[in-house]
């Protein structure tokens, strides 16, 4: 294979796990909303586990000499899922509740934006999937909030 053909297999998996992302996450608030809490941690619990494909991508485009917003931006993408596997799963803290919810937020939004981000700059119909796909998780997550506040 030809260094471009790895470059387009790497963008489109990190493409493909934004948008599993965002609706993994809209099925968590329509979980939420109906009240299936065992469908919001097994869908949770999927969730996490695209930290370890995204963090090996992230180290294959900093082999390659890739530039910085490949490394940089999927990275905010695992640290936020990492810090929902600790927060949620590991140490399962009710930090919704808490100070801890607007540190929470900000990666979130900034993990999210940042895929946006990426897949826009890689390919325009990538990006455009991609918000597409986080306009869902908008509305499933606003659906959730109206019903349910923060969990």
């Amino acid at each position: 294979m030809t260094p471009d053909v790895h470059l387009q297999i790497i963008d489109f998996v990190i493409f493909a796990i934004a948008n599993l992302v965002n609706l993994f996450i809209s099925g968590i608030f329509l979980a939420r909303r109906a009240g299936q809490e065992q469908i919001e941690n097994a869908l949770g619990l999927v969730l996490v586990t695209f930290t370890f494909p995204l963090a090996i991508l992230i180290i294959w485009n900093g082999a390659l000499g890739r530039e910085w917003w490949t490394l940089v931006l999927p990275s905010l993408l695992v640290g936020y899922l990492l810090v929902e596997l600790l927060l949620d799963y590991i140490f399962k803290i009710d930090f919704r509740h808490t100070t801890l919810l607007w540190p929470y937020l900000l990666i979130y939004y900034l993990a999210l934006m940042g895929m946006i981000g990426y897949c826009f700059l890689v390919k325009p119909l990538y990006g455009f999937i991609t918000l597409a796909s986080y306009l869902i998780n908008l509305a499933a997550t606003w659906c959730s909030y109206t019903r349910v506040g923060h969990g």
